[in-house]
């Protein structure tokens, strides 16, 4: 089943022990991820992650980066099981839906799926 939500872009300087401050903050807050990806380019570092309350996790990080946008993605739960995203990939081509950003996350039996796409809305009935 797939839904609107949001997720959360954040730029830092790519220090050693980064990740684990924002972490501790979020933490402290009673703040969870459900979905995260991070990655370095250059000296700056990026973390992309769903948290169960978008703007709480914002207010909680924003001293320890350089920036840390909220932005519109579909999330998308379905059996962790061979074919899955292909399925999901054909109906948005097929709609004419392009997808910008893509990332996953796993365990047992299921997978929750974040896409951002050229248009959120229509890929949230679709899929």
């Amino acid at each position: 089943m797939a839904a609107l939500g949001n997720q959360i872009r954040v730029r830092v300087k790519d220090d050693v022990g980064k990740l684990a401050a924002l972490t501790d903050k979020l933490a402290a807050a009673g703040v969870n991820i459900l979905a995260a990806v991070a990655w370095v380019e250059g000296e700056t570092g990026h973390l992309v992650f769903v948290p169960d309350d978008p703007d709480k996790a914002c207010r909680q990080i924003k001293p320890l980066v350089d920036a840390c946008d909220c932005e519109e993605v579909v999330h998308l739960k379905l059996p962790h099981k061979v074919g899955g995203l292909s399925k999901v990939a054909h109906k948005l081509a097929d709609a004419g839906i392009n997808i910008h950003l893509l990332y996953a996350t796993a365990a047992g039996k299921e997978s929750l799926l974040v896409l951002r796409t050229s248009d959120n809305a229509k890929a949230a009935t679709l899929v």
